[in-house]
């Protein structure tokens, strides 16, 4: 059984991340981890943290493909994120332009709850859990607004 617990994260604090286990993507096979990246962003557009993602379409697909791209590789997949992209991901540099509080990460978390539920008995749970963990700690380095348990609104907008 996998268990989908979501600690609190605190700003600031960059707790260490494993990478989940190659396990898991090679038994989604690339073609399956690009179908659930699709079904982790419809679920994040339909869910109250749409307004951090782009309303334009192509914008999007970029944001995909390279978000994907760089989950697959976490994931043991091969390096073209790096070639691709130029480098590692900085994911708080690139997340500074909004204001992530602690509820906006647990919606997201619980988006990807929904993708990876129906994993279960396809992927072993050893495998999802280890996704599902390096998740919910790789999510902690983004929370760049005081935790606000009221709002999942994105501040830096409005600044």
């Amino acid at each position: 059984m996998v268990n989908y617990t979501i600690t609190t994260a605190i700003m600031g604090e960059r707790p260490k991340v494993t990478n989940p286990n190659k396990g898991f993507l090679e038994t989604l096979t690339e073609k399956g981890f690009t179908d659930m990246i699709e079904h982790f962003y419809s679920e994040v557009l339909d869910s109250q943290i749409a307004h951090f993602f782009p309303d334009d379409e192509a914008e999007l697909e970029i944001i995909k493909t390279r978000n994907g791209s760089y989950f697959m590789m976490m994931c043991g997949g091969d390096e073209r994120y790096l070639t691709k992209y130029d480098g590692i991901f900085d994911q708080i540099k690139t997340h500074e332009m909004f204001s992530i509080p602690d509820k906006a990460r647990t919606e997201w978390l619980g988006c990807w709850e929904t993708v990876l539920k129906p994993l279960e008995g396809k992927v072993s749970d050893e495998d999802i859990q280890s996704y599902w963990n390096w998740l919910e700690v790789f999510s902690k380095h983004i929370v760049n607004y005081e935790n606000d348990r009221s709002t999942y609104e994105d501040n830096a907008k409005t600044k």
